[in-house]
C-alpha cells in the first residue's frame, strides 16, 4: 500500500502559545479605570499582527523574552487606541501567556485576553 503526503500551506507557529486569534475581554488603564471591549481582536501569526473590530489595522511585532513590540503602520493614535494602546508603536510586557489566558502591561493600560 502506497502512502501519499501532501504538502499543508499552513504555517507553523514561531511564537508558541502567543500566536492564534486573541479577545481582548478587560483594559485596566493606568489610572486603574477599566473597560470591557465589545469584539476587539489580536490576530497574531508570524511576524504579522492584525487588530480587528473597530478598526482593521495591521502591523508587525517583534517577541524577545518576556516583552513584545509591536509597530501599527499606516494608522493614527485613534485607530489603536480602542485597542487598549496609546502609539502605534507600543511595547508591552508579557505578563501571563498559556494556550487560553495572554495579559500583556505597557505603560498606558492592562491587556487581558482570551483565546478564541
Amino acid at each position: 500500500m502506497a502512502t501519499w503526503l501532501l504538502p499543508s500551506c499552513d504555517k507553523t507557529p514561531i511564537n508558541g502559545d502567543m500566536d492564534g486569534m486573541w479577545q481582548l475581554m478587560t483594559i485596566q488603564y493606568k489610572d486603574l479605570s477599566e473597560k470591557q471591549p465589545e469584539q476587539l481582536y489580536y490576530c497574531i501569526q508570524l511576524h504579522m499582527v492584525q487588530l480587528q473590530g473597530a478598526a482593521f489595522c495591521s502591523g508587525t511585532f517583534q517577541h524577545t523574552g518576556d516583552s513584545i513590540q509591536m509597530v501599527i503602520r499606516q494608522q493614527n493614535i485613534d485607530a489603536v487606541s480602542a485597542y487598549g494602546m496609546n502609539d502605534t508603536i507600543q511595547k508591552f510586557y508579557i505578563e501571563q501567556l498559556s494556550s487560553q489566558k495572554m495579559v500583556l502591561k505597557s505603560s498606558f493600560a492592562r491587556l487581558s485576553f482570551r483565546k478564541f
